[in-house]
């Protein structure tokens, strides 16, 4: 990706987008193949979600209380499919993409029950589910602890390595000669015919504007009032796993995702701690006790790296995507599903910015996810 410093000049952007994550990434990407004149600018801000996250696409888990996000979630999965090998050919670099499905092994009897539920949700979507007897669930994962002999299996559940998905989305837009800045922006504006967006030693003019500033978001000044808060998440990653089962398994308390190389992550806390990204001996010690718990061998290993990040999280909790104004837009708030409705959110709002018509229905972006609801929830309770 071509980068210029501060005061790069050249010719004005079609769209200048304000967020260098992945969905920032594939927005300016989708903006792109559609022949518009992007640039990016992004801060590298420590914590962001994109480069913490678990790398999950999980849209019945992650889902399984509301029908509604589910469908979206579904969507976006599918979309995922077609992603992934795009993303490798246009960047030559695998992103480790894996449709291995997620295990959710069954501990006791009201998690059978949990379990029979999710598992009814799912076919009733259309989506795949399957109980795994003892033996399929020994050979795909032998560590698990004895007394364990059941689990649902949801195939159509898959997993990325989210920072080699940035990378490799990176490097499709520096293919197409896509200009990103380094630099903070601290307030946004409206001017006739343009938008400008304004930092320390920063400005650019576009002719639309999109802000996908995860967590960090309500510090541009500028925007309209919007109820994103940081949501605190650790994680810690072990090496040396050699199972057959390359997904993810799932529990109430915890989830384990594979990665290349024999490494596991395990995740993740949930911490309202504003913008503190300090880590706590204690949780990390939780998350690793909680895995060993379900994995024994896990119990005599030490983890090879403990981190954290701040998601972007919304009162109901659904994303923020949509138009502000007319030359200003936002997406953002996807608190810990931005992965998994990264090229949904993309492909939603590229056609909006472009005051186009999407060529798909489902790229029509729903009311519940719209910026304006919070001011007519606001309205209705005054």
């Amino acid at each position: 990706m071509a980068r210029r410093d501060a005061s790069a000049t050249g010719p004005r952007p079609d769209v200048l987008v304000v967020g260098g994550g992945l969905i920032g990434l594939l927005i300016a990407r989708e903006l792109a193949l559609a022949g518009a004149r992007v640039e990016v600018v992004d801060d590298r801000q420590e914590g962001a979600a994109s480069p913490n996250a678990a790398g999950m696409i999980a849209p019945i888990a992650e889902s399984i209380a509301d029908q509604a996000f589910a469908r979206i979630s579904i969507r976006s999965r599918d979309f995922w499919r077609d992603l992934a090998p795009a993303l490798e050919q246009e960047s030559g670099m695998s992103i480790d993409y894996d449709d291995s499905g997620s295990l959710l092994p069954v501990l006791d009897p009201a998690g059978r029950k949990v379990l029979d539920g999710i598992k009814a949700r799912a076919l009733g979507l259309g989506e795949a589910a399957r109980d795994l007897d003892p033996i399929e669930l020994r050979e795909l994962v032998p560590d698990l602890r004895p007394g364990i002999e059941e689990a649902l299996l949801l195939p159509g559940e898959h997993r990325v390595d989210n920072r080699l998905a940035a990378m490799a989305a990176a490097a499709a837009l520096r293919h197409r000669d896509v200009v990103v800045h380094r630099a903070t922006v601290e307030s946004v504006a409206e001017a006739p015919g343009q938008v400008v967006a304004s930092g320390d030693g920063f400005q650019r003019a576009a002719g639309a504007l999109v802000v996908c500033g995860g967590a960090w978001t309500p510090r541009v000044h500028g925007l309209p009032a919007l109820p994103i808060v940081p949501v605190k998440g650790q994680m810690i990653a072990f090496d040396g796993i050699d199972w057959p089962f390359t997904g993810a398994i799932r529990t109430p308390a915890f989830y384990a995702v594979r990665r290349a190389g024999r490494r596991l992550l395990i995740g993740a806390s949930v911490e309202h701690a504003g913008f503190d990204l300090s880590l706590s001996d204690e949780v990390g010690a939780d998350l690793a006790a909680g895995a060993a718990a379900l994995l024994p061998p896990l119990k005599d290993r030490e983890p090879v790296e403990h981190w954290a990040g701040l998601r972007p999280g919304t009162p109901d909790p659904w994303p923020i995507v949509g138009r502000l104004s007319e030359r200003l837009h936002v997406a953002t708030g996807h608190f810990r599903n931005g992965i998994l409705l990264a090229p949904l959110t993309a492909r939603m709002i590229a056609p909006l910015v472009l005051d186009q018509q999407p060529d798909d229905p489902w790229l029509a972006i729903p009311e519940v996810m719209l910026p304006g609801r919070f001011a007519a929830a606001e309205r209705l309770s005054s």
